[in-house]
């Protein structure tokens, strides 16, 4: 009994060590016929990854009534139909899927860096916009002070102006005093020339008489 089991195993053992790994391609094509079997006639060969419409499927005889994107209808066997597209058209779509972001990324890089160099330029239009009003408001500050001043000044100059006018009211009254004096001061003159010129007319005409009189008298003696 023991021979016959090892016999047995020995006979397996080939088949063992020969088995390997196999993958089915799907690069293939399904024929699609005109009714649920291989008697039927076929209409035409659908490649891998060919996309059509399930309009039923028959378990008994394996076959799914299908519907192309063209409109011809006709019968596949239902094992060769998968709810995912073929992973050679899914690579194909995920190769493009790729490819379209790589381009995206390069436009965004390329946008990035304008936006990089518009940032850059706004930031020195800043600064400089920055410098310019701190020059403004310095030139805003001295003007300020040169104003300040200048109110002061004109203060200044109204209380002058005010003080000239009444010094000028004051020469102008002064003025008019000393004429006034001199106007006196003439008639003054002018009265005591009179008096001295009447008076010596008057003693130009009395001294005469007087010598006569004294003579006169000097006689009667």
């Amino acid at each position: 009994m023991k021979v016959c089991i090892f016999l047995f195993l020995i006979t397996l053992i080939p088949s063992v060590v020969v088995a390997e790994n196999a993958y089915v391609t799907d690069q293939f094509e399904v024929t699609m016929r005109s009714g649920p079997s291989t008697q039927n006639t076929i209409l035409r060969m659908l490649p891998s990854g060919t996309t059509v419409e399930v309009l039923g499927a028959d378990p008994e005889t394996g076959y799914s009534r299908v519907n192309t994107a063209s409109g011809a209808e006709g019968y596949v066997l239902s094992r060769f139909l998968m709810n995912e597209p073929a992973a050679r058209n899914q690579l194909a779509g995920m190769r493009q899927q790729v490819s379209n972001l790589r381009q995206r990324n390069q436009e965004l890089v390329a946008r990035l860096g304008q936006a990089t160099a518009s940032r850059d330029e706004l930031r020195q239009e800043r600064d400089r916009l920055a410098k310019g009003n701190q020059d403004k408001d310095a030139e805003l500050v001295n003007i300020r002070r040169v104003s300040a001043n200048a109110i002061d000044l004109n203060s200044q100059n109204q209380e002058l102006q005010t003080t000239l006018q009444t010094m000028n009211h004051r020469l102008q009254a002064q003025t008019s005093e000393i004429q006034e004096l001199k106007d006196r001061k003439n008639r003054d003159w002018f009265v005591v020339g009179a008096v001295v010129l009447i008076g010596g007319i008057l003693l130009g005409l009395l001294l005469p008489k007087l010598r006569m009189r004294r003579r006169s008298s000097w006689s009667d003696l």
